[in-house]
């Protein structure tokens, strides 16, 4: 064999190892996935490919956005966990309005989601008297590409808000929040929550990141920044077990953590934001 078949041959072998190993992580990586998109969501529409379909929630370890158990009537902010959804529902019509709803199967207009059995790559300790603003700005600076957390915080100072009318009118929240807020602000001190949320800003760079996937998980005013989305379940207690996820009888509300809230302390498990991608295997065929 010549000197430039040997050249040719270590670079088309280096060229196909390197795709091989670019191939694996890429089918290994960790996966965020999504449902529908946050801007419908501030749009107050509804994709025309969900109308119809529901999500499975025993196939997400945990999520957060909106949802609705019973027909869309009922769509309110909403958070999964232990294989299940909670919600505040917003079905003015019901003798339950705005009363706490879960169930396994639901509908959504957006849904940010870890998908079951994933693991998660740390665990950060939030330091005492921080407020979520400045927790959310850490959490992008470190995490630019974007990371979903969950875990167990004890709020110093909590603040909760959560949507009162179905967002599915064609009146974008933002603009008409008096007709979406009805219910006033809830405030407590020394509350537990189980918190879920997102943390992302438009990285510059890194093939691991779909821009346009990204983007339907934060919203366009937030990709400039580094903010975060945030709900929380507020407890009815101090949890028995903080690696287990919340069960019916401890939840009491489900609400928007509101950025002005301050940390006592807790832990949370993150899960950057790698791949994302929409999971057929969440619906229910």
């Amino acid at each position: 064999m010549t000197n430039l078949g040997r050249v040719l041959l270590t670079g088309t072998t280096a060229g196909l190892a390197l795709f091989v190993a670019v191939h694996w992580v890429r089918g290994h990586e960790q996966l965020t996935c999504v449902a529908g998109s946050v801007q419908a969501r501030a749009e107050a529409v509804v994709p025309v490919a969900l109308a119809n379909r529901h999500l499975d929630a025993r196939h997400i370890l945990f999520g957060l956005g909106d949802g609705a158990v019973g027909g869309w009537s009922g769509l309110g902010d909403a958070v999964v966990a232990d294989g299940r959804v909670w919600l505040q529902t917003t079905n003015v019509a019901s003798n339950s309005y705005y009363g706490l709803v879960n169930g396994r199967y639901f509908q959504t207009s957006f849904l940010a989601y870890v998908p079951a059995g994933t693991r998660p790559s740390g665990t950060l300790i939030t330091p005492p008297g921080e407020d979520v603003d400045r927790l959310w700005q850490r959490l992008a600076h470190r995490y630019p590409q974007g990371v979903m957390v969950e875990g167990y915080v004890k709020m110093r100072t909590l603040y909760t808000i959560a949507i009162a009318r179905p967002p599915f009118s064609g009146l974008p929240v933002a603009a008409h929040t008096a007709f979406y807020y009805t219910q006033p602000m809830e405030s407590a001190s020394s509350a537990w929550v189980y918190l879920v949320g997102i943390a992302a800003r438009l990285s510059p760079g890194g093939w691991w990141v779909n821009t346009r996937m990204l983007r339907r998980l934060v919203p366009q005013a937030q990709m400039r920044g580094t903010d975060g989305l945030a709900d929380v379940l507020r407890l009815r207690a101090r949890p028995v077990n903080t690696d287990s996820p919340p069960t019916t009888d401890t939840v009491s509300a489900v609400g928007q953590l509101v950025g002005r809230s301050t940390v006592a302390r807790g832990r949370l498990r993150i899960y950057p934001i790698r791949r994302v991608a929409e999971c057929p295997d969440t619906f229910v065929r």
